[in-house]
This record gives C-alpha cells, sequence and structure tokens, in this order.
C-alpha cells in the first residue's frame, strides 16, 4: 500500500497581492494562465478592503495576510505582488520571514518619490468612477494608499530579506523598469525580468508572460 504524501513536498501556497486600483479579481487571468498544481489565494488587504475604514498602514496590511494565512494553517507561502501589494510582500519578508519562501514582484513602493506620488495621485483621479466601481476599490481609499506612502523608506530593511526575490518591470513602465533594477542592488541575489509591451500593471496586462515568468521563478531548484 503506497505511503501518504509528505506535507513537506507539496508545493506551497501562492498568495497573490493586488496592486492600487485593482481588486483580488484583478488575478483571474493570471490564475487561469498559472494553471493547476498549487493551491492559490488571492486576499483583500487591509485597508483596501471596500468596508474597511478610509486609511492605510503597510504594517498592518502585512499582519492582517499573516494572520489569515495562519488562520489557514499556512506555514510558508510564496507571495506574487503588484505595486502596494509588492510592498506588503516585501514587509512580510523583512517582518516574518519564516511565512516567506519565494517573492515575485513587481512595482514595490519601496521609496516612492513625491513626484511618482503626484503622478500616480493624478492618474488615480482621471480613472472614470465606473471602471473603479467595476474593480470593486473606491478612489478615496486610493487616495489614502499613496497619502500614507509619504516619506515612506523602506530600503534600510531590505538587507535583512533572505528569500529569493524575481523582480517583474513592463517595458512601457520605464521608471519602473529603474526602480526594479536598483531595488535589485539592495536585496541579495535578486534578478530583474522585463516583459515586453507591459505596463506597470503586470498582473492583468501580461497575465500570461507573469505566470510563465512565475512558473520558472518558483520552479527552479533550491542552490
Amino acid at each position: 500500500m503506497p505511503s501518504a504524501p509528505d506535507p513537506d513536498d507539496r508545493p506551497r501556497p501562492l498568495v497573490l497581492l493586488h496592486g492600487l486600483g485593482q481588486s483580488p479579481i484583478a488575478w483571474q487571468d493570471f490564475v487561469s494562465a498559472y494553471g493547476a498544481g498549487r493551491p492559490m489565494t488571492a486576499p483583500w488587504m487591509k485597508g483596501l478592503k471596500p468596508k474597511d475604514p478610509i486609511g492605510f498602514d503597510l504594517g498592518a496590511a502585512a499582519s492582517g495576510v499573516a494572520d489569515e494565512l495562519e488562520l489557514q494553517g499556512v506555514r510558508q507561502a510564496d507571495f506574487v505582488g503588484v505595486s502596494v501589494g509588492a510592498s506588503v510582500a516585501l514587509r512580510l519578508a523583512v517582518e516574518r520571514p519564516e511565512l516567506v519562501g519565494r517573492l515575485v514582484l513587481a512595482g514595490a513602493l519601496v521609496r516612492p518619490g513625491k513626484g511618482a506620488l503626484r503622478m500616480q495621485r493624478l492618474a488615480m483621479r482621471l480613472v472614470p468612477e465606473s471602471k473603479l466601481i467595476d474593480a470593486g476599490v473606491s478612489r478615496p481609499r486610493m487616495l489614502a494608499v499613496l497619502d500614507a506612502l509619504k516619506g515612506f523608506d523602506g530600503t534600510e530593511s531590505l538587507r535583512t530579506v533572505t528569500a529569493p526575490v524575481l523582480l517583474v518591470a513592463g517595458s512601457k513602465d520605464k521608471a519602473g523598469v529603474v526602480a526594479a533594477q536598483e531595488l535589485s542592488q539592495q536585496l541579495t541575489g535578486a534578478r530583474v525580468e522585463v516583459i515586453d509591451g507591459a505596463g506597470p500593471l503586470v498582473n492583468s496586462e501580461s497575465a500570461r508572460e507573469l505566470a510563465d515568468l512565475t512558473h520558472a521563478f518558483l520552479d527552479e531548484p533550491v542552490t
């Protein structure tokens, strides 16, 4: 009679953390492209849920994700994060390293410049209300995230991150490519992949390409 599989041999769950102006449904195409074989979850982050009070705290968002995983009995997971979701995943890698296996990050807001935040605020104000409603998000809530990131500088803590990291950027997001290259210098062993023709929200704009990169990265043998 065959023995039961060792739980430690099973693939780690994959946690998908959405970007600014998105909701968890933004991962639908990624999940379809990635395929079966690994449990996946795409939680709302604290401060971004439709019924949460308006306001955002990066540490609280990270703690909320950790608490949710612990309730599910998850001891360690891999993370794919975009924009503010990437920042939350990095915060978890710093504060809860035992919970983080590998990281795939796009557009992490680690030390956003004032100019970049102003541009994002302007872009957020130009998004039609109907599009935000369809995505399940609200303009005031998204603007509150940008306000919360003013003056934020998470670069000092990056040296403590030990998880393997893949940084992804879209070729049309020139600032994102530069930021990814700079971030790779601060994360030991991190590397950068650029998706041709994609903008900043690669999970919705280039779901297939991001899924392929994620698959390859997570399947790499441990060295």
